[in-house]
């Protein structure tokens, strides 16, 4: 039988992310503003170009700002997707659950060692899990994520039978 799990979870924004989103789009309009008052005044007509396009670039920063992760378990094989304004989607990861050797409640406190790290969390360390697995391209891989119980259930049934109780024993 197949075993098939999709999972959306959204990254949630910091202060400082937001500062920084807030502060591009308002220096955009700022700009914006000015192309505009000297194409009109001054007779610079050419202006009103600038100004239509630092418009699109404040709209820009706004929507790409908002990042998604989606989880994809197909069999035995977890894909990490990155969408950016819910219109570009881009493939982080693929690795093999069968080749898992490590899987847990993620301590952010603890360092964990691996020679790629693939952040892909809410931002929530109190739901976030690590999985460390090998990967023929990038070595020992750890990944950083929030599944939910579905796709806890779909990741329990791929991987290696002593990462299972070591699984479900985090959960509880």
């Amino acid at each position: 039988m197949d075993n098939c799990s999709e999972q959306i979870v959204s990254k949630k924004k910091t202060g400082a992310e937001t500062a920084k989103t807030i502060a591009m789009a308002g220096g955009s309009l700022l700009a914006m503003a000015a192309c505009m008052f000297f194409s009109v005044f001054a007779g610079l007509v050419f202006l009103s170009i600038f100004a239509a396009g630092f418009l699109a670039l404040g709209v820009m920063v706004i929507i790409n700002s908002n990042i998604e992760y989606e989880y994809i378990i197909t069999n035995n094989e977890m894909d990490i997707d990155k969408i950016i304004g819910k219109r570009k989607r881009k493939r982080m990861i693929t690795v093999d659950l069968k080749k898992a050797y490590d899987i847990g409640k993620y301590p952010p406190e603890q360092e964990i060692e691996a020679e790629t790290t693939v952040h892909a969390t809410s931002g929530l360390a109190k739901d976030a899990h690590y999985l460390l697995v090998k990967h023929s391209e990038y070595g020992d891989v750890k990944v950083i994520f929030n599944p939910n119980e579905k796709t806890r259930e779909a990741i329990a049934q791929e991987i290696p039978k002593q990462l299972r109780a070591k699984l479900e024993s985090d959960v509880k």
